[in-house]
């Protein structure tokens, strides 16, 4: 009899730490995601195999606290920031209220951030440019392109000192190594759609 209550006590803390193993597993890879870091970025930038993250992701393998801390410093988080009751996974609908707001020379960004696209810096945008906003950029030593799509209105490109006209239905598209200007020349405002990727570390 007693061999069968340790049998069952045993089972019993077995399942407790697959439940446990999956919760964090299941935690690691939401917090990836929406940090938009690969599983292959964060294995690289905590220095441990591809294949360990996604046992761990899995859970197939419970981590050491040393282990896990190691790979919640490469994102950055905390032990305690990582098992809050308060930490929020970013859901797959953004509301309006959710949104980034930025407002510069007579433009209003409402910018939202493409956690699933696997790498930092990438973002998607509506842009609202008041009659005679303009926004400009010289060269920058970095990596990157925006990329965007007038939905009302008229946009004035200005790229290295050549003009385009991009009207209502029309895009563009151009690397951030160029030098470049946006501008609303008409007495309508204009709204783009736009995305952009920044890499700041180039």
């Amino acid at each position: 009899m007693s061999s069968e209550t340790d049998n069952t006590a045993h089972s019993e803390e077995e399942n407790s730490e697959i439940s446990l193993s999956r919760q964090t597993g299941e935690r690691l890879q939401a917090v990836r995601k929406q940090q938009g870091l690969s599983q292959r970025e964060l294995a690289r930038r905590a220095d441990v195999t591809n294949s360990t993250l996604s046992m761990i992701e899995q859970g197939k393998v419970s981590p050491s606290v040393s282990s896990l801390e190691k790979i919640l410093a490469a994102i950055p988080m905390t032990l305690q920031e990582f098992f809050s009751d308060n930490l929020e996974i970013q859901p797959p609908v953004f509301r309006a209220h959710d949104y980034v707001k930025v407002q510069k020379h007579g433009t209003e960004n409402h910018i939202m951030p493409l956690t699933e696209a696997g790498r930092d810096g990438v973002y998607l945008s509506r842009q609202c440019y008041s009659p005679g906003a303009k926004i400009a950029s010289e060269w920058m030593i970095r990596r990157g392109f925006v990329g965007g799509m007038v939905v009302s209105g008229e946009l004035m490109l200005t790229l290295e000192g050549t003009q385009y006209t991009v009207k209502e239905g029309e895009g563009f598209h151009f690397s951030l190594h160029r030098s470049h200007s946006l501008a609303n020349k008409g007495e309508l405002e204009c709204v783009v759609i736009s995305v952009s990727f920044s890499d700041r570390r180039s």
